[in-house]
């Protein structure tokens, strides 16, 4: 089946969730994620950039030249801490700020022959970037196509599934005049400086909706357009294995024991938080947050191994109270990009 053949295409690990500055104490660097197998030019079923450096600053575009409608593409943005402890990772995905100190990489600008990267000055955890890009067979079982949104707007996307929200994957994609399709300020970026909220993000994930939420302040999120799809059991489901979502303390870490025993670089992750008070099950500042106001907002996952990964909550989080990951194993069919944040 097409299905299979595009995993078997795509290798490796899917990290959401993935951001945060706190390490775990066992947290070691290592080699590369195994990408033998990844395709180095586009092919009927995907496209894969191998891993490459990417200098603080910089913007890095790239040809992948898959052609058809870049609205179809599942897309996957890796980082690779080479001389830290954070190992294969996501942290500020979309990016952070701190004191104007900006983190993190993010993807914008994708088209049907080239996608760009962009590395925030300040950024430490993404040393070596891997990007992918491919069409999900089968499609999501609900698109709400590009919706217009404005700052400060809440929208609430009726998919109508009617499945329990705890086996729902959710997609969220953003468009502007400046950055094309994009995930720049994915889940929510506060600019200490000037005192700005920018991106947007969704929450809120019940049995028949899902909301999305364009904070105030931002310039470069015009469109949103969502995706849920119903996700095939996991391998690993914490809320099996945890029997239910799991506490965790702002400033601590978790370790996720999924005894899989497998090739982290051929695993798929998914993490999300649930706050019972405001956001329900949501993805809200994917990647970590630094407010002015409160301070270090949101959680991540980081240094995933053949048998556990960690989630730290930042310091002073008052939004993921209890989280949940998920993990698959190569080969299973789940629709991407599932980045929580931060996927």
């Amino acid at each position: 089946m097409k299905h299979k053949t595009i995993w078997m295409l795509l290798p490796a690990a899917l990290l959401v969730f993935l951001v945060g500055l706190f390490l775990s104490h066992s947290a070691v660097a290592g080699p590369l994620p195994d990408e033998q197998d990844a395709p180095a030019a586009a092919t009927a079923s995907g496209w894969s950039s191998g891993w490459v450096a990417l200098t603080p600053g910089a913007g890095l575009t790239l040809t992948h030249n898959l052609g058809g409608d870049p609205d179809t593409y599942a897309v996957e943005l890796w980082f690779w801490d080479t001389d830290g402890g954070l190992g294969l990772n996501r942290r500020n995905y979309g990016g952070l700020d701190v004191g104007g100190n900006l983190h993190g990489v993010h993807w914008q600008n994708l088209t049907a022959s080239t996608i760009r990267l962009y590395r925030q000055p300040g950024d430490g955890a993404a040393d070596q970037v891997l990007v992918r890009l491919w069409v999900p067979d089968p499609l999501p079982d609900y698109d709400s196509g590009w919706q217009e949104i404005a700052a400060g707007e809440t929208l609430t996307f009726s998919h109508k599934l009617d499945i329990t929200a705890t086996e729902l994957s959710v997609g969220l994609w953003f468009s502007g005049t400046q950055r094309g399709i994009h995930h720049f300020a994915y889940g929510g970026l506060s600019l200490d400086g000037s005192q700005k909220r920018l991106g947007a993000c969704w929450h809120d994930l019940t049995d028949n909706s899902v909301q999305v939420t364009r904070l105030a302040d931002d310039t470069d999120v015009e469109q949103v357009r969502v995706a849920v799809a119903h996700s095939e059991p996991p391998d690993y489901d914490s809320l099996e294995a945890e029997s239910g979502w799991t506490p965790i303390g702002q400033g601590s870490n978790y370790v996720f024991a999924h005894g899989l025993n497998w090739n982290p670089g051929l695993l798929l992750v998914r993490a999300e938080c649930y706050n019972p008070g405001n956001g329900g099950i949501h993805q809200w500042l994917a990647g970590g947050d630094h407010d002015w106001t409160v301070g270090w907002q949101g959680a991540a996952l980081q240094n995933l191994t053949a048998d556990s990964v960690t989630m730290v909550r930042l310091a002073n989080d008052q939004i993921c109270p209890q989280a949940r990951v998920r993990i698959w194993r190569r080969g299973h069919q789940i629709f991407l990009p599932l980045v929580v944040r931060s996927d």
